[in-house]
C-alpha cells in the first residue's frame, strides 16, 4: 500500500510540475504573441527553441523527482544511475541494464505511463503553437483563403 501511495504522490507531483510549467509558458506566449505572427523566420524559430528548451526542462524536473525517490529508497546506488534509470523509464526507452527490486518495478511502469501521457501533452501543446503559426502564414500568403471562407459562410 505504501508503494501505491508513493506512485500516486509522484504522479500528482509530475502533473503539478507540468501544469504549472505549461501555465507559465502560456502566459509568456501571450506576452510575446506578436512573435507567433511575425514575418521574421528567425524570431519564430527562436520562440520555438525557447518553448522546446522549457518543455525539456519541465520533463527533466519530473525525471529527477522520480530519480530522487528511487535513490532515497536505496533502490539505486547513486544519483547518476538513478537519473539514468529514471530518464530511460520516463521516456519509455527502458534499456533494461538497470532494474529495480520486486515491488518497486511497478513504480517504474507507472513512471513510464506518466512520461508517455505528459510527453503527449507537451507534443500536443507544441503542435498547437506550430499550427497557429501555420494558420497565420496561410492567411497572409494565400490570397484566396479569405474569399473561400467568405463563400462558405454566404
Amino acid at each position: 500500500m505504501s508503494l501505491a501511495l508513493v506512485a500516486l504522490s509522484l504522479l500528482a507531483a509530475c502533473v503539478i510540475v507540468q501544469s504549472l510549467g505549461m501555465l507559465l509558458l502560456i502566459h509568456w506566449l501571450a506576452r510575446v504573441r506578436q512573435v507567433l505572427e511575425s514575418s521574421n523566420v528567425f524570431r519564430r524559430v527562436g520562440l520555438l527553441v525557447r518553448v522546446f528548451v522549457w518543455i525539456v526542462f519541465l520533463h527533466l524536473v519530473q525525471v529527477v523527482l522520480w530519480a530522487l525517490v528511487f535513490l532515497r529508497a536505496g533502490e539505486l546506488p547513486g544519483l547518476e544511475t538513478a537519473v539514468y534509470f529514471s530518464l530511460a523509464t520516463y521516456t519509455t526507452i527502458g534499456f533494461g541494464d538497470v532494474v529495480l527490486r520486486p515491488g518497486w518495478r511497478v513504480l517504474a511502469g507507472i513512471e513510464g505511463l506518466t512520461g508517455m501521457v505528459l510527453i503527449g501533452w507537451s507534443t500536443a501543446f507544441v503542435f498547437a503553437i506550430v499550427n497557429r503559426m501555420y494558420e497565420h502564414w496561410r492567411q497572409v500568403h494565400d490570397p484566396d483563403l479569405g474569399r473561400d471562407e467568405l463563400r462558405r459562410v454566404t
